[in-house]
């Protein structure tokens, strides 16, 4: 529900409040097991109703450089600001509770069987291939590497769907004397509710620590360490010996989102080329917990950059029209890496998480010499970014989110064909969308074997460490050092964006638009109510060719285009022989149209219309350089987009017979003409939060 107020002719504030609601129509089985333990049910499910207000508003001020369209028009403003803040709610996805309702801790959900070290059963591939029946449900012995307690995921009591408070400040208008569009917007988001768990069945209880990865805690016993392997039982850090993992569901993390977005385009409409450029800078931080990466204690919160912060990218748009034939448009961006944490693969601090960051070894100073040497090929052999990010961490700990990823490029071509150049009907429209030409360019250059990445996303490879065995009495990890860590080959990676090429054909069907605005007018008083429209009107209505005169704008602006004494009376004299041929033209196609019965020949008559339509568009294609010779680029620059589609010979070329194929919804005169999307139209934004438009 929302409302508008005016309070002057440049200033508009909108407002009003959202209503959002949930309510599963499943719940969980309740285990009373549970309750008893740790006080908590796992029967409570997210069922909220959400208010959310919101309140934006825009102003414009000055006078904008470019005229007025037509006559009766407002010239616009200088520029435009505008900006909002609100509340923004996510509802819960359908999906959310599917964890609840099979993790219940009872004898009737989602039971497990976990063995590890010498309560393992000697695996048979080839035997369960033959008799599945044969498949062990149960551990080799009862030891404490054998566990078979379930796991139970419930909702915390105050947990609700992740909601933001957004805000936001554009600036548009024009620059350097209206030769590009500039648009500059910040915005600022504040992330509640955010999404995150903590196991209640986890006891903190430091066993021993690791003296060679700066006393990191670990939290079971050596023993339940099985040195050949190095893989855990965790048993000693729970809780209860009733369940393995107790996962609560939480909503009280948070994150913030800052950006800033600096755009760029030209201001005047161009059939030849087109471009766009946009720069935008990010900022996302965010509260985590160390059950999602830890090197200490998994029940710490801290803040720290996202892993999904890129902070700079630059998107950019090109189009070019060749030969009138074929409209070519590419759409591509660049954007710096994300970041990433060198991990451990697998679970080493016995919380039950692989969740470890990993410890930098330095070569130089490391007492296994296997692990140094290995270290030290890696450190030699990594990428840029990669090496660079060990070199600063050696000896240490690594920090979340202490590496980056390489900047990426991605992009889109279209291909657009004029159907009149290749003798299609005017109403056909054909297309080529091509996704990811780089990868295509990267395939095609350096075949499947040799591929450089050109186009795909980039997943640099986390884990540094890999556990190999664990020395009981120095309480050591023996490691591998993965010597593909921060890679992002193509072969290493398992997701890919595919190249695509999807072809278009789109065909407008029925009347065209100007045979319908023709027909209605001329069944008024015919066969429908009303009026017949008299030679007069129908003159007034289609005397100035079907689409607006350039020529009568530019006049009635002399003074704001600042038109010399010289420059307007060429361009009235030019006015004046261009209205008179005009008409000669339509004066007996408006004598015709009055003149006709009831039930006339609708095709003859858009015939007459047709034929005078084509007469009207050549005589301004053949006055149309003249036109531009006398203007300086400058005033050009002036004329609004509408104004200057109408002085560019290749756009009158192609609704010489109509606006057929047209796909952008124009806004329709009576005469056939409509508005025309220039160049100032600016690039696509990255992700930017708009919280209200005009």
């Amino acid at each position: 529900m929302g409302d508008s107020y005016k309070r002057s002719d440049d200033l508009q504030l909108q407002y009003g409040i959202r209503l959002d609601g949930n309510h599963f129509s499943a719940t969980p089985t309740f285990n009373p097991d549970l309750e008893t333990v740790f006080g908590e049910r796992n029967d409570r499910t997210p069922n909220h109703v959400y208010f959310t207000p919101r309140i934006g508003f825009s102003w414009s001020y000055g006078t904008a450089p470019q005229v007025a369209g037509f006559a009766g028009a407002v010239r616009g403003p200088r520029a435009v600001v505008r900006g909002g803040i609100g509340l923004f709610q996510n509802t819960p996805n359908t999906t959310l509770i599917s964890g609840a309702i099979d993790n219940t801790g009872l004898a009737s959900a989602l039971q497990q069987v976990l063995c590890a070290g010498q309560a393992t059963p000697t695996p048979d591939w080839s035997g369960y291939t033959s008799d599945p029946s044969v498949i062990p449900t149960q551990c080799t012995d009862g030891s404490v590497f054998a566990s078979t307690v379930p796991n139970v995921t419930f909702f915390a009591k105050d947990y609700a769907a992740p909601r933001s408070l957004r805000s936001n400040l554009n600036w548009s208008g024009p620059l350097l004397n209206n030769l590009f569009t500039g648009n500059i917007e910040a915005t600022y988001s504040r992330n509640m509710n955010q999404s995150g768990i903590v196991d209640l069945n986890f006891n903190p209880v430091v066993q021993f620590t690791l003296p060679d990865e700066s006393h990191r805690p670990v939290f079971v016993q050596t023993t339940s360490i099985v040195p050949a392997t190095g893989t855990i039982a965790s048993r000693d850090a729970r809780v209860s010996p009733l369940f393995s993992r107790v996962t609560e569901l939480r909503s009280d993390l948070q994150s913030d989102s800052r950006q800033l977005r600096f755009g760029l385009s030209p201001s005047t409409f161009n059939s030849n080329y087109s471009w766009g450029l946009s720069y935008v800078y990010s900022n996302l931080r965010e509260r985590v917990r160390g059950f999602t990466n830890t090197a200490g204690n998994p029940l710490d919160v801290e803040w720290g950059r996202s892993s999904f912060d890129s902070r700079h990218q630059i998107q950019y748009n090109l189009g070019y029209n060749f030969f009138d034939a074929v409209r070519v448009n590419w759409f591509g961006n660049f954007r710096s890496g994300t970041p990433y944490t060198p991990i451990v693969s697998g679970d080493i601090n016995g919380d039950g998480y692989a969740n470890d960051r990993a410890f930098v070894y330095n070569p130089s100073t490391t007492a296994d010499p296997a692990l140094a040497a290995a270290m030290q090929s890696l450190l030699n052999s990594a990428s840029g970014n990669a090496r660079d990010c060990l070199v600063r961490q050696l000896g240490s700990l690594a920090s979340r989110n202490g590496c980056q990823g390489p900047w990426t490029s991605t992009a889109t071509m279209s291909l657009s064909f004029n159907p009149l150049k290749f003798r299609m009907p005017q109403r056909a429209t054909l297309s080529l969308q091509i996704g990811n030409p780089l990868g295509a360019a990267d395939l095609l250059l350096h075949g499947n074997d040799k591929l450089r990445g050109w186009g795909q996303f980039s997943f640099p490879d986390p884990t540094l460490l890999a556990v190999r065995g664990f020395d009981p009495q120095t309480q050591r990890y023996k490691y591998d050092v993965n010597q593909r860590f921060g890679s992002t080959l193509p072969a290493l990676t398992a997701v890919r964006a595919p190249v695509t090429v999807t072809a278009m054909m789109r065909f407008d069907l029925g009347p065209t638009r100007e045979r319908q605005a023709l027909t209605q007018q001329l069944d008024r008083g015919r066969t429908l109510k009303g009026n017949k429209a008299p030679e007069p009107m129908l003159k007034a209505i289609y005397g100035s060719g079907g689409i607006p005169n350039p020529l009568a704008t530019i006049l009635r602006q002399a003074d704001t285009l600042g038109l010399t004494g010289p420059q307007a009376d060429s361009i009235a004299t030019m006015n004046r022989r261009y209205v008179i041929s005009l008409d000669s033209i339509w004066s007996p196609v408006a004598k015709y149209l009055a003149a006709l019965p009831d039930k006339y020949d609708k095709d003859d008559a858009y015939a007459h219309y047709q034929r005078a339509r084509e007469a009207s568009v050549d005589l301004l294609i053949k006055l149309v350089p003249q036109i531009k010779s006398l203007l300086t680029s400058e005033q050009r620059r002036k004329l609004p987009s509408f104004v200057s589609s109408y002085l560019d010979t290749r756009y009158l070329a192609s609704i010489r017979s109509g606006t057929a194929g047209a796909s952008n919804g124009p806004m329709m005169f009576p005469g056939g003409g409509f508005f025309v999307g220039g160049g100032d139209r600016g690039p696509g934004g990255g992700g930017q939060v708009i919280i209200i438009r005009n």
